[in-house]
C-alpha cells in the first residue's frame, strides 16, 4: 500500500511538472553582480485551479460520481478546471498515474500549480467542494 502511494505521489508530481513546462516562461533574471543590486522577487502568476478526477468505469459509484462533477462544473464555471480521465477509455493516463483501484482518484493543483489535495476514493459532493474551494484559498 505504501508503494502504490508513493507510485501515485510521483506520478502526480511528475504530471505537475509536466504541466507546469506548458505554460510561458518568464524571463530569466540575470544574477546579481557586484555594480547591481539584487531585484525584488516578482510574484508568482496565478492560475486556475485545476480538478484531476481520475474514475474507472468499475466504479461502484461511477454514476454518482459522473452527476458531482457535471454539478460542480456548473457551479464553479471557468473559475476551475475540470479534468476527467476514465483510466479505463485513457490507457496513457493509466500509464503515466498508476490509480487503478484506488479510483476514483482525486488531484487538485491550486493557484500556484501545486498539488494542494491527492485524496483516493473520493467521490462525494461536499467532499470534491472541500478540495477545490481549499485550493483556491476560500
Amino acid at each position: 500500500m505504501k508503494k502504490r502511494i508513493t507510485a501515485v505521489i510521483l506520478a502526480a508530481l511528475m504530471g505537475t511538472v509536466m504541466l507546469a513546462g506548458c505554460g510561458n516562461k518568464a524571463e530569466e533574471t540575470p544574477a546579481p553582480t557586484e555594480t547591481t543590486a539584487p531585484t525584488a522577487e516578482e510574484p508568482v502568476e496565478k492560475v486556475t485551479p485545476t480538478l484531476m478526477y481520475f474514475i474507472s468505469n468499475g466504479d461502484e459509484t461511477f454514476d454518482e460520481e459522473q452527476k458531482n462533477v457535471e454539478e460542480l462544473q456548473q457551479e464553479y464555471g471557468d473559475s476551475v478546471n475540470f479534468d476527467v480521465i476514465n483510466i479505463d477509455e485513457n490507457t496513457e493516463a493509466a500509464n503515466n498515474f498508476p490509480v487503478q483501484g484506488q479510483t476514483p482518484m482525486v488531484i487538485m493543483l491550486d493557484t500556484s500549480n501545486n498539488i494542494s489535495a491527492m485524496s483516493p476514493m473520493t467521490y462525494e459532493k461536499d467532499a470534491l467542494k472541500g478540495i477545490i474551494d481549499a485550493a483556491m484559498g476560500a
